[in-house]
């Protein structure tokens, strides 16, 4: 009777409610109705249920909307009047999760105790959503609803005072549900914070002490949460255990760390006093839990499908490339979704301090840094460059050139690996400037071994900020007459139009010099016609809405094991995972 319960839990959706529908939303979830009620009474006005959120929501007005985002979590946005005191034109972000009672807390205390003791008998697990499976179900183990156990004490002592075997606590049936996304939001998932990281539409989510939190929202700019941590001791204990499952601990003497999220999202931590003068302090910078694809940077226009059929061609032929532009820009996006081009049956190594390149070919080593007080235990990027050069993989993968390392890229290039990495730089000349600056200093004959960089930049554009690449340049190699580095521009972005052009038409020294040949042309301005091929289908994708990560490496494995015309034909037949 149990695994059938928990087969039926697990099978439940949550409740779907319609925009517009406000009370089906505060019935469906006690929690919403509450906020709104309070709300109400403290703001005098009501908001309006929007649903998924969408571009069209900064339209709204008055801006007083909740969307959802993994139910029970919504988020409430309110702008208050420009004459509201104390406002001062923010636009404020609400989290909206179960709230714990007092008797919820007590139980909540007795039940966590519970399940520590019987957690050595519990099944072993391997993933967090397995832990999370498992979790559940204890919970539902060792509670019990009012009508069903009427003799079972509520304070779950009961068992203990009278030496009984029964652990069981009464709850009833919305103080379970409570209860269990408490437990499950604490011991296995971000705590705190987890209705922020559940928010997609977050990018950059700013903690500073005790202050408000402040983030940046993909749709309405800067807002400032509701969530803030009481006192510093509490944010302390916070972030150490946070840092300590991520395998980065942070310390007062180590008081900035760089880490990973279970989401992918990347967290910087500020620790100690004497360096954050107002307190420990944290930076998440967040990630789409699912990969994106280079149809969809394409459907974003983010890029074009010209620029996917470019870069096609050069990494299907062992071009190196780096992926520039500033903080923020989109580089380990593009960088991941550019990935599926290279051919799917070779070895390829990434070599990363945070992990966050993604790659789904059959030979992947994956392989991270780490930090040690002990010098002899500490593994640093160049360390995993030289391990890479000895296993002579088709593509090594830096998920960032910061120092050191960049020279060492630069050897493995001239040893004939070809290297994909992202760059601080916001064009071809600053990106030369910095390689063959301190602390990198390649010398800048070596700029013959780097193919070509691709630049991005995140820009404001009729009123929202989007990602363009906005050019893209071929490094055709070093003159010793200029005693510098002759480069060539292939694409360009113009912001007026929003259009990006194709400029190296019969003039790409890649594509007639380099890739030509190799791809079997006699007449080497044929490959020409081979990227606007692609460049085509890769078009025909995205108007087919195969925008799907999966999707669209699935085609490219099709491509890649069965040919063009297999593959070619695929594209017009796939049933995509957007479509099921």
């Amino acid at each position: 009777m149990q695994a059938t319960e928990e087969n039926d839990r697990d099978s439940e959706q949550p409740r779907e409610i319609a925009p517009g529908d406000l009370a089906g939303l505060m019935n469906a979830y006690p929690h919403v109705r509450d906020w709104v009620n309070d709300f109400e009474a403290k703001w005098g006005s009501r908001p309006i249920y929007y649903g998924p959120l969408d571009g069209d929501a900064k339209d709204v007005v008055p801006l007083n909307l909740i969307y959802s985002t993994k139910p029970p979590i919504f988020v409430h946005i309110y702008k208050p009047p420009a004459d509201d005191e104390g406002s001062e034109g923010r636009t404020l972000w609400f989290g909206l999760e179960p709230q714990m009672t007092e008797e919820d807390e007590m139980i909540r205390r007795n039940l966590v105790e519970i399940l520590l003791q019987e957690a050595p008998t519990a099944p072993s697990f391997t993933t967090d959503d397995e832990f999370e499976h498992i979790l559940s179900g204890m919970i539902d183990r060792f509670t019990v609803l009012e009508q069903d156990a009427p003799l079972v004490s509520r304070s779950g002592k009961l068992w203990d005072l009278l030496g009984l075997e029964d652990k069981r606590i009464v709850v009833d049936e919305a103080q379970r549900e409570r209860l269990r996304y408490i437990i499950i939001r604490d011991l296995i998932r971000n705590g705190p914070i987890e209705t922020l990281l559940s928010d997609e539409h977050l990018e950059d989510i700013h903690s500073i002490g005790t202050l408000d939190i402040n983030m940046d929202h993909k749709v309405f700019k800067s807002v400032t949460s509701n969530i803030r941590f009481r006192d510093e001791q509490l944010l302390s204990r916070y972030l150490r255990a946070m840092s300590e499952r991520i395998g980065r601990p942070v310390s007062d003497n180590k008081p900035i760390i760089d880490g990973v999220l279970l989401d992918g999202s990347r967290i910087n931590i500020i620790f100690s006093d004497d360096v954050s003068m107002l307190g420990p302090s944290f930076t998440i910078r967040k990630f789409a839990e699912e990969t994106i694809s280079i149809t969809q940077l394409v459907k974003w226009r983010t890029l074009s499908a010209d620029i996917a059929a470019y870069i096609w061609l050069c990494l299907e032929y062992g071009m190196s490339l780096m992926v520039s532009g500033e903080t923020a820009s989109g580089k380990t996006t593009t960088l991941n979704a550019i990935l599926p081009f290279i051919d799917h049956n070779v070895k390829i190594y990434s070599a990363e301090d945070t992990p966050e390149v993604k790659v789904r070919h059959k030979i992947w080593q994956r392989l991270v840094t780490r930090e040690s007080k002990n010098e002899e235990a500490r593994v640093e990027m160049f360390d995993l460059l030289k391990a890479a050069l000895r296993s002579r993989p088709r593509y090594i993968i830096i998920g960032e050139i910061r120092g050191v390392e960049g020279a060492t890229a630069f050897q493995a290039m001239q040893t004939g690996h070809p290297v994909i990495a992202t760059f601080h730089a916001s064009s071809i000349v600053k990106m030369i400037q910095r390689f063959t600056g301190d602390p990198i200093n390649v010398p800048i004959r070596f700029f013959d071994n780097l193919n070509f960089a691709l630049f991005q930049e995140v820009t404001e554009l009729d009123g929202r900020m989007v990602r363009r690449v906005t050019g893209i340049d071929e490094i055709i190699g070093y003159s010793k007459h200029s005693d510098g580095v002759l480069t060539r521009g292939m694409f360009e972005w113009y912001q007026p139009k929003d259009k990006h052009y194709f400029r190296g038409m019969f003039q790409s020294h890649l594509l007639e010099n380099k890739i030509a040949a190799q791809a079997g042309f006699t007449n080497k301005r044929d490959i020409y016609d081979e990227m606007m091929k692609r460049s085509g289908t890769i078009q025909r994708m995205v108007d087919r809405d195969l925008t799907h990560y999966d999707d669209v490496f699935e085609l490219l494995d099709i491509y890649y094991n069965q040919g063009w015309d297999a593959f070619d034909t695929a594209v017009d037949t796939w049933v995509g995972r957007n479509h099921e």
